[in-house]
């Protein structure tokens, strides 16, 4: 088995996550880390959609690190969302067991991920 942020992860829900990393260096991108700091303010949950994984990401932008892959069919639990400089809506999840995991494209979510702004 694999962890991520200290909970155990099945093979059919996330892959190994990447080693974080810094920022991509673009002014316009803010990506923080796997354990950022906030509180669930949605409790609402979700099934991945993408075909064959989506990543989980340090922040609310395709370029920010990637800690982990959640596969297609997963139920991820929702915290909060927020709104990306370009407009995209992005969603903070947990997994199954309430461990914290990061942000994930709310277009590869079947209902657009979380109903509560960050």
């Amino acid at each position: 088995m694999v962890t991520v942020a200290g909970a155990a992860l099945v093979a059919g829900g996330l892959a190994a996550p990447a080693a974080q990393a810094a920022a991509s260096g673009t002014s316009a991108v803010t990506c923080g880390n796997a354990y950022w700091p906030h509180t669930n303010k949605d409790s609402g949950s979700g099934k991945v959609t993408k075909s064959g994984s989506a990543a989980v990401h340090t922040g609310p932008y395709g370029a920010c690190t990637t800690v982990g892959y959640v596969s297609q069919g997963t139920t991820v639990q929702y915290d909060c969302y927020s709104v990306n400089d370009y407009g995209n809506r992005w969603t903070w999840i947990r997994d199954a067991n309430g461990s914290s995991l990061g942000w994930i494209y709310g277009a590869y979510l079947d209902d657009g991920g979380a109903t509560a702004r960050c």
